[in-house]
């Protein structure tokens, strides 16, 4: 009786750490709460995209960065990464169908995408909008040193330098 009272007790506990996120996410509408959670995927293209040259390593440092933040952050944005950790790799590619051949058309497209952000932060609390801001800077600025540079120098190129502030967002 006692080990079925701490499973059922640990079973309680998981879905609760699951509708934290979505709890903090739930005046949002369906799209916008997609948005939300696609947004490390939709900023880690706008950096791999900054010189129209996609890299591999770029994409490797994005999604080792996703894993990382899904247990080594220490605040609720952690539950939005642990979710997009579990199918990142589908993520991507459902992300980089959508994107234009053409460079600047892309680039454009995850600018005003990432824009959209900005709508989205004043219905999220203040807190939770602040740090979702601050990990997709960090993700940004992670991204752009995954490729470029040489022995560590100018390690973030001049295309990347542009995007890594994320400029399109307004700090909650």
């Amino acid at each position: 009786m006692f080990y079925l009272l701490n499973k059922y007790s640990l079973h309680k506990f998981a879905i609760a750490k699951v509708h934290l996120m979505l709890y903090q996410l739930h005046n949002l509408s369906a799209e916008e709460q997609t948005l939300v959670q696609r947004s490390p995927i939709w900023i880690t293209l706008l950096i791999a995209c900054a010189d129209y040259d996609i890299k591999e390593e770029e994409i490797d440092r994005a999604k080792e960065i996703i894993h990382i933040k899904s247990f080594a952050v220490q605040n609720d944005v952690k539950n939005l990464y642990k979710n997009l950790d579990e199918h990142v790799d589908e993520e991507i590619d459902f992300a980089l169908k959508s994107l234009s051949a053409d460079g600047a058309e892309r680039m454009l497209f995850l600018e005003q995408h990432i824009a959209k952000l900005n709508d989205i932060f004043p219905k999220l609390d203040h807190t939770y909008a602040k740090q979702l801001y601050n990990s997709l800077v960090s993700l940004a600025t992670s991204v752009a040193r995954a490729e470029g540079g040489l022995f560590g120098i100018r390690k973030i190129g001049q295309d990347e330098a542009k995007y890594i502030h994320l400029p399109m967002l307004q700090k909650p």
